[in-house]
């Protein structure tokens, strides 16, 4: 057999390997909505739907750029705490300076967009661990967001800011069709685009993309910096819904944002990943959430099962990127 012919056997072989993220959370979140719909008379209440995926759609925000670091191989564990910097900065700007809330939402994920740029910066720059610089990103604006939240407290938003997110189109909040429509174009581009696609060829190996023309650091920074203020985005709407800045929000998200990337198919070591997966991922996480509630399991038990779910699928992630080494 010649060397072009077992070539492609292997890669036929490959081919058929299966893959943990190509189908298995589709199936695992679909089998979890049919159980708790035949197991739970309120679940398929359009109310409970609702709130859901509109928890999912603010969150997707924050993924977006996490997802795009993680297939380059990256981490960014900042974004809970600049998901909770949108509010933080909503209520300086709407109740301060009374700006709307559009303007308030867009100057503070500019503010963000610098921070990120910054941690990208130091990265790339100084080739540091990725996770270890946003660790102490995460620190510092947590510091300072709890700093400001507190000369806040007992203050909301003005009405129209609280209104904000309470738009609907055909029933249906604004913000989870924009979630949609982002995870549609994004994953076209991530599979057409030639731009995108370098993403997966910096995740797959550094080192080659200078032969192919990769400024892999430019596209880092980018990232990170669309991290920071998508997540700031996200947090500024999830503020709007609960009328005022919360030190809460965002808690834990990293850890959220992992386990939606991972059981969505990326990997932790780069190469791998994909936006549509990555929401799916949320819309799983959101949905156990939400039936192990309504099965009235006690909040530190369901902490318990997601972090199960994590090590389950990073443990699965790694036994797969052993066979392919």
């Amino acid at each position: 057999m010649s060397t072009e012919a077992t070539g492609r056997r292997l890669n036929e072989q490959e081919k058929r390997k299966f893959d943990f993220g190509s189908w298995t959370i589709i199936y695992l979140t679909a089998a979890l909505f049919l159980f708790l719909s035949a197991t739970r008379s309120t679940f398929l209440g359009f109310n409970n739907i609702h709130s859901i995926f509109f928890d999912v759609s603010v969150d997707f925000f924050a993924i977006i750029g996490f997802t795009f670091l993680i297939i380059m191989g990256e981490l960014d564990m900042s974004v809970g705490s600049m998901f909770c910097f949108g509010g933080t900065m909503m209520g300086i700007f709407c109740n301060t300076y009374k700006l709307q809330a559009a303007p308030a939402i867009l100057l503070a994920m500019v503010i963000a967009g610098v921070i990120g740029l910054v941690s990208g910066f130091l990265i790339t720059r100084f080739r540091l661990n990725s996770m270890m610089v946003t660790i102490g990103v995460m620190l510092a604006v947590k510091g300072y967001n709890w700093m400001m939240i507190t000369k806040m407290t007992g203050r909301q938003l003005p009405r129209d800011s609280r209104n904000f997110v309470m738009n609907k189109i055909g029933g249906i909040s604004w913000v989870i069709i924009l979630m949609l429509i982002t995870a549609v174009i994004l994953e076209f581009l991530l599979i057409k685009s030639r731009y995108f696609k370098q993403m997966y060829y910096v995740g797959h190996n550094m080192d080659t993309t200078v032969l192919y023309g990769i400024k892999a650091d430019r596209l880092k920074m980018v990232c990170f910096m669309v991290s920071a203020m998508l997540s700031t985005f996200g947090g500024a709407l999830m503020t709007c819904r609960v009328k005022a800045p919360n030190v809460t929000v965002g808690s834990d998200l990293e850890v959220t944002m992992i386990t939606a990337a991972v059981i969505g198919g990326a990997s932790i070591f780069g190469g791998k990943g994909s936006m549509i997966k990555s929401m799916l991922g949320l819309a799983f996480i959101y949905i156990l959430r939400n039936g192990m509630t309504a099965y009235r399991i006690d909040s530190y038990v369901q902490q318990i099962v997601l972090g199960i779910i994590l090590i389950l699928a990073i443990i699965i992630d790694i036994r797969i990127s052993a066979k392919k080494v």
